[in-house]
């Protein structure tokens, strides 16, 4: 069992900001709605701590001494594929950059100067995903001839559970538990951005654009899926009737991830 891979009762948030008053009013307010945050002021101190202790979520910003968003995040990754990363950027932060920070594993990127508000309802909104109070969590799907299971983040043969076929990222897995659980139905891009990014403006939609050219490349290995793009209006997975697409779900008390 993997400890960092464990629920926790109250979400624990790791928090590396350089700019300490910053970092203490975010940290306060985190906690004011229930989440236990860990605030580091580099990047070495903040490595230093996700391996103490396993989080729920890391807040990431970019510019740090000693050892800089990007790198903490590539070092995080190494160890652990599934803790969800946001940085913390500047307005100004170049589009290639953030590509390079999705390249590395992020989920998504928080623009400086954000709301207090506009931070809970993002942490809130992903948290919803990663920990959802139900009575059974749904670890993946039966896709065909394929098993997408979205715990390891790979795609097997549907009845070979060793050797895998492909690999996808933390925010992939997202999409593509959305789409696959919702098959032919016009979901709204407002919709997918408000649900998965918790929030609706252009830097989220170029994200979830990159994710979306991703996931195609994964839904390829069952030709007969269709990601069908609506104009002006949203997406559709469309699934023929005789396809065989079966969710994979297992009772919350077992969420350790194997």
């Amino acid at each position: 069992m993997n400890m960092q891979t464990q629920v926790n009762k109250n979400p624990r948030i790791l928090l590396a900001e350089d700019d300490k008053a910053l970092g203490e009013i975010v940290k306060r307010n985190l906690e004011s709605i229930g989440y236990q945050v860990e605030h580091c002021v580099d990047g070495e101190d903040a490595w230093a701590e996700f391996q103490k202790k396993r989080y729920d979520l890391l807040l990431l910003d970019i510019v740090m001494p000693k050892k800089n968003g990007f790198q903490l995040a590539k070092e995080v990754r190494s160890k652990n594929t599934l803790v969800p990363i946001f940085f913390l950027s500047a307005e100004k932060t170049m589009d290639a950059d953030r590509l390079d920070g999705f390249r590395l594993g992020a989920d998504g990127y928080i623009v400086k100067p954000f709301s207090l508000l506009e931070l809970q309802r993002r942490v809130k909104a992903f948290l919803k995903w990663t920990r959802p109070p139900k009575s059974e969590l749904l670890i993946g799907h039966v896709v065909g001839e394929h098993t997408f299971n979205y715990r390891k983040m790979k795609v097997y043969p549907k009845d070979n559970q060793t050797a895998y076929v492909a690999t996808f990222s933390p925010t992939e897995a997202k999409l593509l538990r959305y789409f696959l659980n919702r098959p032919n139905i016009i979901i709204k891009k407002d919709e997918l951005l408000m649900k998965l990014w918790g929030r609706d403006d252009v830097t989220s939609s170029r994200s979830m654009d990159v994710f979306i050219g991703k996931i195609r490349k994964q839904m390829k290995l069952e030709p007969r899926l269709n990601l069908e793009t609506i104009f002006n209006v949203g997406m559709r997975l469309n699934v023929p009737k005789d396809f065989i697409l079966q969710k994979i779900t297992i009772p919350l008390s077992n969420t350790a991830i194997q």
